[in-house]
């Protein structure tokens, strides 16, 4: 298989850094999501002062 050579070329290469890597991208994409999610209720909180 392709992908399972790949894949153990990339952990043979990178391995000790892969799951710090990995948990890093994780956090910043849930941080990401959460920043959108706050701003998009405080535009809405915003919205609803102004009338």
């Amino acid at each position: 298989m392709l992908a399972t050579a790949w894949l153990d070329l990339l952990v043979a290469t990178f391995g000790p850094f892969l799951i710090p890597a990995t948990l890093f991208v994780i956090g910043a994409a849930g941080y990401l999501f959460l920043w959108l999610l706050t701003r998009r209720r405080r535009e809405t909180y915003t919205a609803d002062d102004e009338v």
